[in-house]
């Protein structure tokens, strides 16, 4: 769950994109994972989705592995439109934290970015799409 005012808009990198509605201090968490409103499923369930709704999964919810099986979250809010960049003004918290913060200050109004090769195993399959 994003923990600064956000909004959606035209993203100059891909579609639309996440944007910060206020001014983030470098090393502000600006996102962690929230159980309540993002959703964590199993690789098995995949199975048992129609066509459609794994095409979405895939481009919206990240995979993670955890041991024997993998699994993917889906953020509940604009989070899940954060677009990928070399240089994010997002980083990794480390460890099994599921926390991003600002690499940098960031000013009202700049897009939210992270490296999706950080933390997603699905990172080669969206970047290929853009």
């Amino acid at each position: 769950m994003l923990l600064v005012k956000s909004f959606l808009k035209f993203s100059e990198i891909h579609g639309v994109g996440c944007f910060t509605a206020e001014d983030i201090k470098a090393g502000q968490i600006v996102w962690q994972l929230d159980p309540v409103l993002d959703v964590e499923f199993d690789e098995d369930k995949l199975k048992t989705l129609s066509p459609a709704v794994v095409e979405f999964l895939k481009t919206y919810a990240y995979g993670q592995d955890s041991g024997s099986k993998k699994t993917y979250i889906l953020c509940g809010d604009h989070a899940r439109h954060m677009n990928h960049s070399d240089h994010p003004n997002l980083i990794e918290s480390g460890g099994n934290t599921a926390i991003n913060l600002a690499a940098r200050d960031i000013k009202a109004g700049e897009e939210l970015t992270c490296n999706y090769n950080d933390f997603d195993t699905e990172a080669h399959y969206k970047l290929k799409k853009n």
